[in-house]
């Protein structure tokens, strides 16, 4: 799976911080990390579409399933595919 750039550093973060499934961010936490810039919620947007988050509100994203496997081995990076 081919993923920007950003979507990438934000399954990043959650790998060095957070590694379990059902982890949440705060999307304060990602604007203080990477940026207001609209590419950020562009890529919160694809990581949900692909599986990898669900939004369970306006402020906070959450690793799922799916999600926790892909930090674990990886596989979300372009390097890996």
């Amino acid at each position: 799976m081919h993923l920007s750039e950003i979507a990438c550093e934000i399954l990043d973060l959650f790998r060095e911080t957070h590694r379990r499934p059902g982890a949440r961010i705060m999307i304060t936490t990602l604007d203080y990390r990477f940026g207001t810039d609209p590419a950020v919620a562009v890529a919160i947007a694809e990581l949900r579409d692909a599986g990898f988050l669900i939004t369970p509100d306006a402020e906070t994203v959450e690793l799922t399933a799916k999600g926790f496997d892909a930090i674990q081995g990886r596989s979300y990076h372009l390097e890996d595919d």
